[in-house]
């Protein structure tokens, strides 16, 4: 769906409005000699639309005149006439018919062969509606330039324009870009007693709002009324729009609510959605919030572009939480569900604000609804999961759920997501796992997280791995790192439980040896003493002979 902030007029105005004729190529088969080349190729030949095209450019090459007046680069040939006298000439442009037949090529067979006819014919012979039907074609084929170009030179070389010719002038300046220039040919269109469309004057006052120049663009508004042509909604939207862009919001406002008790025109959901976004864009979405109920009151129904206008703004001022309540709104409406770009606006701003569980059924619902998250927000999920597993080892399965989704995606998890991965892993009581993701860690150069390794080491002791641990510990070491002192600590504690002394020894001396300050003797008294007890217990339930 297009843009509310964009107007598509049409190309050609309709007739109606003054006394030119539509702006689009007659279909009337052409009777030109030249008709025969925008035919299909003999199956002798073995051509295909580009030799036939090619034919016609290369007739045109050798055709006596093959030129109009005209100025288009980069087909523009400069050709000294002599005066009178000989001694000296005028330099007079002259457009080469068949740069300008390369041009209009894009268009359908049956709509160039009228142009390519015309191009044909001596100068003197074109009329005024000749040169619009290839003003016409020319800005049909984009070029844009190039029409304006023509027209610009038609005047200089004894053509007068007419209404039409203006018209398609008006329309390439505006969709080049060039609202002050497109102003201009409007002011003079109207100062020679042409009556510009409604069309016109809405595709000048459009691109006047789009660079900002609202007063200019209110001095055409107010031309277009005094020749009364009455403005249409999207010469209103288009004002809103340009008020709005510049930051004149309470006057947008205001012409909103004079369009409501307007019996000409009516606001549609367009006219809405504008004001609306341009309050939630400056951090007044409280106040959006009435136009969008106002809307809803007049029996309009909002698009998904008003819906995510308010999304925005609810996570642009901070309150993740009002927009995913609007959000899950949107997931019950079946007349307007939310898409892509809904889902990634509220999920994005639930992550930045720490809103770990409502991020996560964001998440669902958006899968759900077919979309897929795109890989930052993945990874941010990921790691928010993964925080809650400290508190929650119910949320490891969705962490494990999102971090596969995040491999699958082709996006490479940051070493930050995976050292949490591993931590959620091995309290979660899936040590193995956690093992064989710092694994891949090393494999893939990431630097190994202290508090990662160490709950890894933790865990594994904890079960009686003190070999595994031991291999963890290695890895470590082979990477350049320094172990921590609660790793080391964890490791010697239960090498000394196990009564593995000359293991503990050296696992001692790395310690002592990398500056990290261990103490043997403490977990040596510790293993005694839990041997002591050990033995004490047994003693007691052995029977009496």
């Amino acid at each position: 769906m297009a843009s509310p902030f964009h107007s598509s007029f049409p190309l050609s105005p309709p007739s109606s409005c003054h006394g030119g004729g539509v702006l689009q190529f007659a279909t009337r088969a052409a009777t030109s000699p030249f008709a025969s080349y925008c035919r299909a190729p003999a199956a002798r030949d073995g051509g295909d639309d580009h030799d036939h095209d090619a034919g016609i450019l290369q007739a045109l090459a050798f055709n006596g005149n093959g030129s109009v007046h005209g100025v288009l680069d980069p087909g523009v040939e400069e050709e000294e006439e002599a005066g009178d006298g000989g001694g000296g000439g005028r330099r007079g442009t002259r457009i080469r018919a068949r740069d300008c037949a390369k041009r209009i090529m894009g268009l359908p067979v049956e709509e160039r062969v009228k142009v390519l006819d015309l191009l044909q014919r001596d100068d003197g012979a074109l009329t005024v509606s000749d040169y619009n039907d290839i003003l016409s074609a020319l800005a049909m084929a984009g070029d844009h330039d190039s029409a304006v170009a023509l027209f610009r030179a038609l005047r200089p070389n004894g053509v007068t324009p007419d209404a039409q010719s203006y018209a398609t002038a008006v329309q390439c300046l505006c969709r080049k870009g060039a609202p002050d220039e497109a102003k201009e040919a409007l002011d003079e269109m109207v100062a020679r007693g042409f009556r510009p469309t409604v069309a016109t004057f809405s595709a000048v006052v459009g691109c006047l709002c789009k660079r900002g120049r609202v007063t200019r663009a209110m001095e055409v508004f107010d031309t277009m009324r005094a020749v009364g042509c009455e403005p249409t909604i999207r010469t209103y939207n288009s004002l809103i729009g340009g008020l709005c862009y510049v930051g004149r919001l309470e006057e947008a406002l205001d012409l909103l609510n004079k369009l409501k008790e307007s019996p000409k025109q009516t606001p549609d959901i367009y006219t809405f959605t504008i004001v609306l976004d341009g309050f939630c864009k400056v951090g007044r979405t409280d106040e959006a919030t009435p136009i969008f109920h106002d809307a809803v009151r007049n029996g309009l129904s909002p698009t998904i572009f008003t819906y995510n206008a308010l999304l925005n703004g609810h996570c642009k001022e901070g309150n993740p939480l009002k927009a995913y309540s609007l959000l899950m709104e949107m997931c019950g409406n079946a007349a307007c569900p939310p898409d892509r770009i809904s889902f990634s606006i509220v999920l994005q701003a639930l992550l930045r604000a720490g809103e770990t569980s409502a991020a996560w059924q964001a998440y669902k619902r958006m899968e759900r609804a077919g979309f897929e998250a795109d890989g930052r927000a993945l990874d941010t999920l990921a790691r928010g999961l993964c925080r809650q597993c400290a508190a929650n080892v119910a949320a490891l399965a969705d962490a494990r759920e999102v971090f596969g989704k995040l491999v699958a995606s082709g996006h490479e998890p940051v070493s930050y997501t995976y050292c949490l991965m591993a931590q959620a892993l091995a309290r979660g009581g899936e040590v193995d796992a956690a093992v064989s993701l710092l694994g891949e860690m090393a494999r893939r150069g990431y630097a190994l997280r202290k508090r990662a390794y160490t709950d890894v080491v933790r865990a594994l002791c904890e079960r009686g791995r003190a070999r595994d641990a031991l291999r963890v510990l290695a890895l470590v070491i082979a990477r350049d790192f320094v172990p921590g002192r609660n790793a080391f600590d964890a490791l010697l504690g239960e090498l000394a439980r196990q009564g593995r002394w000359p293991d503990a020894m050296a696992v001692y001396a790395a310690a002592v040896k990398r500056g990290v300050l261990v103490s043997l003797k403490r977990h040596s008294k510790e293993a005694l003493l839990v041997q002591e007890q050990t033995e004490t217990r047994e003693s007691s339930v052995q029977p009496c002979n």
